[in-house]
């Protein structure tokens, strides 16, 4: 990497080859950078906290898209009352149109009051139309029907009031008026029988009012109006008196005024029934431009909301696949991370139990349950080591100890042998030569003072030889005494060896018993991915129950469910792992044990050369003993050479007692010569 500081940039063109072989290389010895320190419960508790994670991911998708189907379904409902709201609004229309029309017809009060219901019902309607209209393109045409249903009202109620003015029945209003003014003139042309002109003038008005009231024609009136003239011309012309004809004219006259009065008001009658059924007949394509926009939005919600649901559906299957995918990616990493460094672990130990003891032993810097193992191994590895080079050393000690012990014992017993036999050559023939010299003593005292002298001189010669004899037994003690030392010393290698064992032993229990821990946790994640798959099974069959719209929800589980088998699978492998490791630790504790028992015959063997030794010193003890006795006795000889040569004559009974000394001194000797041999036997074997 080199750093520009003018620039103040930093050029890294080989980083991402090092993070790929970095991750290459932590993916195939599984010390992740992220997982390698991690615990083993750590990691499981991180795949729990990946499987909420993803199932509020999944969740919060799946919620959103409720939310918009739901906005959707609010939307399709107000569609759906705004159609359900413009066709009972052009129902009640329709209805109250037909109400007016028989209402012009037959003048009926309560069908004017059903109208009036009907028209309040309709702008209650519009009222709720305008309400789900607001803001809308329809905003304006709902305006419009409202202000066309107001002046429908409006106009119903002149129509209404106008009807009401003329009479709705035959007993009120100008048409009880009209029946009455009729009734008068024919009340008083009845009075005169011999008026028949008038009377036919006055059939013809009945019969043009008649007409009029029919159909309401302009030329009715004006055949009233031509009949009325007639009436008039016949009073001038009848015999009936004048006051009588002035009150025909009055009645006529009030029945002309009348009837005029009732065409103006069914003239205006007629233009409020025209402008209300103006009315009836634009609110019509107003409320149908309403219903066909209700309808197509009815249509495009529904359309929508489908359209939604199929892309919540792709969306919550493609969330739920990379869930899916992204939790069975971190379930193959974590199991990757434990497997493969216990596998590692496995080959190093197998690599260990079949004599390499250069393996290296990998994941030892690890801070979690595999570091432990790891450290666990590392340990056996050493103490492994330890135990060869112990052995080859003790191998090369007892070699030089023996080869040294078996020439040091050879020369010693060589030098003893020579010292002792010749020492005990030179007393047995000094026990002799004073035996003869005694015997000389006791033929001759003339020859004593002479032969004391040589007896004296024999003893003097012979406790040199005796000391000569213990000096070299002191040595032999020493040397026996070094072997001793030796011998101990191995044992307490031994037992040191014995130590080791033991604790080696122990931190391979404890391999086991992380192993068993480890096949602990491996039942917990087992359990874990069975109770994931009867979830799966479960979310399956409930997916399969919400038909289409758990389609996408039935592929996740599905997901899920490969995801519980896997994991599964992978914790039977790890299961079948840690069984590997635990019988790899059984037969390294089987080989510690061999090693322990050949360490114990090492130790026997030891404690035998102790044993050994320490007959050798008994030997060594009883050699010098002798020693001494020969010392003690060549003492006493010189001692009855002293005497001899002091009085030999005096005491040539001293000269028996010399000889018996003599042969006691002999039979020492004999002993010694015995004690030797089987002494050199003991050490030559």
């Amino acid at each position: 990497m080199t750093v520009n500081q003018d620039a103040a940039t930093v050029d890294t063109p080989g980083i991402g080859f090092q993070v790929r072989g970095g991750l290459r290389e932590g993916w195939a010895s599984g010390e992740l950078p992220f997982l390698a320190d991690l615990p083993i419960r750590g990691r499981f508790v991180l795949l729990v906290i990946l499987a909420l994670v993803a199932s509020v991911v999944f969740g919060s998708v799946y919620l959103a898209a409720g939310q918009r189907i739901e906005a959707m379904l609010q939307a399709q409902d107000s569609y759906r009352r705004l159609n359900d709201l413009a066709g009972d609004v052009r129902a009640r229309s329709a209805a109250a149109q037909n109400l007016m029309e028989i209402f012009s017809r037959e003048h009926e009060a309560g069908v004017a009051e059903a109208l009036n219901r009907d028209l309040g019902q309709i702008r209650e309607r519009l009222d709720a139309v305008a309400e789900l209209s607001a803001g809308g393109p329809m905003a304006q045409a709902v305006g419009e029907a409202q202000v066309g249903v107001e002046a429908i009202a409006l106009s119903f109620a002149r129509l209404e009031g106008e009807m009401t003015h003329l009479g709705l029945s035959p007993q009120s209003g100008l048409r009880a008026r009209l029946d009455e003014s009729t009734r008068a003139v024919e009340r008083e042309l009845a009075m005169w029988p011999a008026s028949a002109p008038l009377s036919l003038a006055m059939t013809r008005m009945r019969l043009a009012e008649r007409d009029f009231m029919l159909d309401g024609q302009d030329g009715a009136l004006g055949r009233h109006r031509a009949a009325a003239g007639q009436l008039d011309i016949a009073l001038d012309s009848s015999a009936l008196p004048n006051s009588t004809r002035d009150d025909l004219r009055r009645l006529t006259a009030d029945y002309g005024d009348e009837l005029e009065a009732f065409a103006t008001g069914t003239q205006a009658v007629r233009r409020e029934l025209a402008e209300v059924r103006a009315g009836f007949q634009a609110l019509q394509p107003v409320m149908q431009r309403v219903l066909a926009f209700a309808r197509e939005g009815m249509a495009e919600a529904i359309a929508a909301q489908e359209a939604e649901r199929r892309a919540t559906g792709r969306q919550v299957a493609l969330v739920g696949l990379l869930a899916g995918l992204s939790f069975l990616a971190a379930c193959l990493v974590i199991a990757h991370s434990i497997t493969r460094p216990v596998r590692l672990i496995q080959t190093a130990m197998e690599r260990l139990s079949h004599g390499d003891h250069a393996v290296a032993v990998p994941g030892t810097g690890r801070r979690d349950e595999i570091g432990d193992m790891a450290r666990a191994v590392g340990v056996f590895k050493e103490n492994a080591i330890a135990m060869v080079r112990l052995q080859a050393e003790q191998h090369s000690i007892r070699a030089q100890a023996d080869a040294a012990n078996r020439a040091h014992l050879l020369a010693l017993a060589e030098g003893f042998e020579q010292a002792v036999k010749s020492t005990a050559g030179l007393v047995a023939s000094n026990a002799v030569g004073i035996r003869d010299t005694a015997e000389r003593m006791t033929s001759g005292s003339g020859s004593g003072r002479n032969s004391a002298l040589a007896v004296a001189e024999a003893a003097r010669q012979c406790r040199a030889t005796v000391r000569a004899v213990a000096e070299a037994t002191g040595e032999l003690g020493g040397s026996v005494r070094e072997i001793s030392a030796g011998a101990e010393g191995a044992a307490a290698l031994a037992q040191d060896a014995v130590a080791r064992l033991a604790s080696t032993t122990g931190r391979i229990g404890s391999l086991s018993q992380v192993a068993g821990q480890i096949g602990r946790v491996v039942t917990m994640i087992e359990e874990i991915a069975q109770r994931t798959n009867m979830l799966a099974l479960n979310a399956t069959i409930e997916a399969q129950r919400a038909g289409e719209a758990g389609k996408g929800f039935a592929v996740v589980a599905g997901e899920v469910k490969h995801l519980a088998h896997q994991t599964a699978r992978s914790t039977r492998e790890i299961a079948s792992q840690v069984a590997e490791i635990q019988g790899a630790t059984a037969d390294t504790a089987s080989a510690i044990d061999d090693i322990g028992e050949a360490i114990l015959s090492l130790d026997r063997i030891a404690a035998e050369m102790a044993d050994a030794a320490a007959r050798q010193r008994q030997l060594t003890g009883r050699i010098e003993r002798c020693v001494e006795e020969m010392d003690g006795d060549a003492a006493v000889v010189g001692d009855g050479v002293v005497s001899v040569t002091q009085a030999a004559v005096r005491y040539c009974g001293a000269a028996v007692r010399v000889i018996w000394a003599a042969k006691d001194l002999s039979r020492p000797a004999t002993a010694l010569n015995h004690e030797v041999d089987a002494f050199l036997a003991t050490v030559r074997r």
